[in-house]
């Protein structure tokens, strides 16, 4: 599944799970002061997204979850989820960013 972030979608996010950290919704904050290269999508959405891909793909909610954050995901910039069998009748999931890098990485059962 192929998807993109915006600004709002980030600062919404923030409100809602009461994250106030700036590098989600300050742009200026993460360039200079954090030195990312835009804001960054929250590891928490980005897992989230990842089950919701894997319980796509089971045709059910998994009973387990794990997940690993690797770099950041900059919001604006496409990016994938993706998910494939791992064997065990889990799944083994994973965020790439638009250049390539693995975001993101998760099993479920």
């Amino acid at each position: 599944m192929e998807l993109a972030t915006t600004p709002i979608l980030l600062f919404r996010y923030s409100a809602i799970t009461f994250n106030g950290h700036r590098i989600h919704y300050d742009e200026p904050y993460a360039r200079n002061v954090e030195h990312y290269a835009g804001l960054v999508v929250h590891g928490p959405l980005q897992a989230t997204l990842m089950l919701n891909c894997a319980a796509k793909r089971m045709q059910r909610m998994p009973k387990k979850f794990n997940y690993r954050g690797f770099n950041p995901l900059i919001c604006g910039q496409q990016f994938y989820v993706d998910a494939s069998d791992n064997g065990g009748g889990g799944c083994a999931m994973r965020v790439v960013s638009a250049n390539g890098a693995t975001t993101m990485t998760g099993s479920v059962s």
